[in-house]
């Protein structure tokens, strides 16, 4: 019974994607004689917070390709990859969708997204007008196959409304992981709710900027080996974890039932690591609304950790209209395209040059602390055949630790020998 419903679940899912994903059709077809044929092509993303922009960008397209209309999809998050897992092998992915450094490895592995290479070396896009870290999360074996849509990194947002209440002066860039410690455990009230700070289970937004900080690592530089057993890192994750036993932290239970970021835009949290794609959520809560502000991540014992990483742009490799959806693709990594992303506050845009005005779109943020930290962040670790597998594991095992099931020590070192045989595994 169970396989005959998930197996129902899955058709269903596809036969949605199948309907408001990959929407190309001929529209009408030919009209007068010379005239251009006339195509929908189809644009698929996750964020709906975007969703304007990116309809924006659609329409600036259109202006300029009248015989070339797109079709922008909102798909969440949660149900985002699920789709595309079942529409892939189909061949009825979209046109043109966003692709995540996690996730390209599996579609590029899969020969799921068409191949830029050629155009890029015929010289009609330049990838120098992108930083160079954010082109390498889309290239395999020496093939391009997306274009950096924007980029993203990590922050200190702080409820002000607290800080101001305890009396307690606004973090800032001298900020070190003791002084968040020490200021987390100043301004929790667990008996009313409040705690200082969000020390919770998360990899991107969390942990693995405290390892980086510390001296650790997540993957060695060539990828072949774990950092997790590294002693650095270790120490990062026990002062983590330390915060929920100072109670300066809900416990990992709590932030389970209730997301941090949630947690935060109910003002029962002082601060939380989190992402400047996030910013417009944080100011779309009524309650932290014009209270909270942004500082950098504090400094470790070797450095100022901080993950980097960008959503591309890519294309079906069994798209019907693939001379339209290159011109789309080509166009969305235009700095035409980044300028409204930036004016418009959906993300921080990859083009070389145009992030002033996604700052300026919020004068009253201290948003520049994500332009200022990406020169020397650290890409997101994806780029491997064994990312897939030891990424999906990896919170399987701390997620015991966070729990109290094992010590934070032994997670870590399970954590590394499982990815160290995903990675000889992969060979």
């Amino acid at each position: 019974m169970r396989k005959k419903m998930a197996a129902g679940i899955a058709s269903l899912l596809l036969v949605t994607l199948m309907a408001g994903c990959n929407s190309s059709n001929d529209g009408g077809g030919a009209t007068d004689s010379g005239a251009q044929k006339s195509v929908t092509i189809s644009y698929t993303i996750w964020d709906k917070n975007q969703q304007p922009a990116m309809e924006a960008i659609a329409d600036a397209f259109t202006e300029q390709h009248p015989n070339i209309k797109v079709k922008v999809d909102a798909i969440p998050w949660g149900e985002y990859w699920t789709k595309m897992s079942a529409a892939a092998p189909a061949g009825m992915l979209p046109d043109v969708f966003w692709m995540h450094g996690g996730q390209f490895m599996k579609y590029a592995e899969g020969q799921f997204l068409e191949p830029i290479t050629d155009k890029v070396q015929a010289n009609e896009i330049d990838l120098n007008n992108y930083a160079s870290n954010l082109v390498s999360i889309y290239t395999k074996d020496g093939q391009n196959y997306g274009i950096p849509k924007d980029f993203d990194t990590i922050g200190l947002a702080y409820n002000k409304e607290l800080f101001d209440q305890a009396n307690i002066p606004y973090p800032d860039n001298t900020w070190d992981y003791a002084k968040l410690a020490e200021v987390a455990k100043q301004l929790s009230q667990p008996d009313k709710g409040i705690y200082g700070f969000g020390a919770k289970l998360d990899t991107q937004a969390g942990y693995w900027n405290d390892m980086l900080a510390n001296g650790g690592f997540i993957l060695n530089d060539d990828m072949t080996k774990s950092g997790y057993d590294e002693m650095a890192s270790i120490e990062a994750l026990k002062a983590r974890y330390q915060m929920i036993l100072d109670k300066a932290s809900p416990t990992h239970q709590q932030m389970t039932d209730t997301d941090s970021v949630e947690m935060f835009k109910s003002g029962k949290l002082a601060m939380i690591f989190d992402g400047s794609w996030d910013n417009g959520n944080l100011a779309s809560s009524e309650i932290i609304k014009g209270k909270y502000d942004w500082a950098p991540l504090p400094k470790g014992k070797v450095k100022r950790g901080n993950i980097i990483n960008g959503i591309g742009n890519v294309m079906s490799t069994k798209g019907k209209h693939k001379d339209e959806a290159w011109q789309f693709l080509k166009f969305l990594g235009s700095k035409e395209a980044a300028e409204i992303t930036a004016e418009m506050g959906a993300a921080i845009p990859a083009f070389n040059n145009t992030q002033d005005a996604w700052v300026q779109n919020n004068p009253d943020l201290n948003l520049q602390i994500f332009i200022d930290q990406a020169a020397d962040a650290t890409p997101y670790p994806s780029g491997s055949k064994s990312y897939p597998v030891w990424f999906s594991k990896e919170a399987e095992i701390m997620s015991q630790a966070w729990g109290g099931a094992i010590s934070i020590e032994e997670g870590a070192k399970k954590v590394a020998e499982m990815m160290n045989q995903a990675i000889e595994d992969a060979k």
